[in-house]
């Protein structure tokens, strides 16, 4: 069995890409132990915030909004994505570290995704209910339903449940049928209720394009759906877009995700990098690949070369040098433009940067990885009150819900998750 080191490397053979012994590096990380810090963030900080104020006992799911103190704020609804977001993380917690109580939550919030945001007439999921769960936004927006697709498929595999199996594939084969272009490849994305297109639709700000965003996430629930099925029309997805990411999403020149296309994938006014996506989609992208296997990396060298572009990039235009932390976004090839320090950002920024490392050896990566744990670790989590704080502002204003439509335990568990997984590879 291959360490996800080995088979990374793999996929870099004849690239130039040295690989240095990690002995020098590991032991800079003596003074802190990354793994057990993030650990104890992750099971103390991030999932005990969850289970101790977000659990709704009176209308089931996890409760929308919550301040920094874990009290219910309004507007109270309770999206798709997040709710979605949080059956995964708790399911993903549980196969790592499997306390009954995330097994418990998991199956709680699932339990409200499956009575009240099921549309069990027309099929998927709708975008958004109230705090009892009465319908606000009944779209159908690729976007969510991929991360129903997300936490089904991982909730499958943490608990072997065949129900829950058979619903991540049968929804896959929904919006495939519905959504998928057959003469572009790719997804057209949101819909009505009754699955019939929204062409101005501007969630994800994309307008009736298709986007970056989706495209992104459809690759993460597909691989995660592949591993959990082994279905072979899934499969044949991943590496669709796999293809898609390599060829038409980003630049490799530049370094960079473009973030909207026409239909059939010219850019549409995509000169914005979002640092955090790109560093997202550098994992997200060799996590897929290792998922088909030894021989499809080997015969697609290009995942790994894009995915490194994608960090260096960051690294060049987007990353904090001199104290860690990467910033919102900026022109595609240029300085940094906004330098607000974003949760979810830091979250990937983790993962991606030490991936890059596992990926290649090269020391500049693990320092940076080395830098932006201890930026996240002092400045990000909340050690008051628990859980990560939702914006730190360039004068170093706190700002944001601690919970929201778009905030739950997703980046930041699930950044720790692979942070400790990825560190106790030999």
């Amino acid at each position: 069995m291959k360490t996800r080191r080995q088979f990374l490397i793999l996929s870099l053979a004849g690239m130039g890409s040295t690989f240095a012994p990690a002995s020098a590096q590991e032991a800079k990380s003596a003074a802190r132990d990354w793994s057990a810090e993030f650990r104890e963030n992750l099971q103390g900080g991030i999932l005990r915030f969850w289970l101790d104020h977000a659990i709704d006992r009176e209308n089931g799911g996890m409760i929308g909004w919550l301040d920094r103190k874990g009290n219910p704020i309004p507007p109270g609804t309770k999206s798709l994505v997040q709710q979605a977001r949080v059956v995964w993380t708790f399911s993903a917690a549980y196969r790592q570290f499997p306390e009954p109580a995330y097994k418990e939550a998991a199956t709680h919030t699932l339990r409200f995704l499956r009575e009240k945001m099921l549309d069990k007439r027309n099929g998927g999921y709708f975008w958004l209910v109230n705090r009892e769960g009465r319908v606000m936004d009944a779209k159908k927006h690729l976007y969510g339903e991929s991360f129903a697709i997300y936490a089904l498929a991982e909730y499958a595999r943490a608990f072997n449940d065949r129900v829950a199996r058979e619903e991540a594939l049968a929804l896959f084969r929904l919006i495939d049928r519905k959504g998928h272009d057959d003469a572009n490849g790719g997804y057209r994305e949101a819909f009505r209720w009754d699955w019939q297109p929204l062409i101005r639709d501007a969630t994800l700000g994309a307008r009736g394009r298709k986007s970056m965003n989706s495209h992104i996430h459809l690759l993460e629930s597909f691989t995660t759906l592949h591993l959990a099925t082994h279905d072979s029309k899934v499969r044949a997805r991943v590496e669709e877009l796999l293809k898609i990411c390599t060829e038409k999403i980003v630049d490799v020149k530049q370094g960079y995700a473009r973030l909207f296309f026409t239909d059939d994938w010219k850019p549409a006014g995509s000169e914005t990098s979002s640092y955090g996506h790109d560093i997202e989609l550098n994992w997200l992208m060799t996590e897929a690949a290792e998922a088909l296997g030894d021989d499809w990396a080997k015969s697609h060298p290009e995942v790994a070369r894009t995915a490194l572009a994608l960090v260096d990039h960051t690294l060049r235009d987007g990353f904090d040098r001199k104290r860690g932390g990467v910033y919102d976004e900026g022109p595609a090839a240029g300085p940094v433009r906004s330098r607000r320090m974003i949760w979810w950002v830091q979250a990937e920024a983790l993962v991606g940067l030490l991936n890059a490392y596992q990926m290649t050896g090269k020391a500049e990566y693990h320092d940076r990885f080395e830098q932006q744990a201890r930026y996240t670790l002092d400045h990000f989590v909340d050690r008051e009150y628990g859980e990560w704080y939702n914006t730190i502002e360039p004068d170093g204003k706190i700002t944001g819900e601690k919970t929201s439509e778009w905030k739950g335990p997703y980046h930041a568990g699930r950044a720790c998750l692979e942070v400790i997984r990825r560190l106790s590879e030999k």
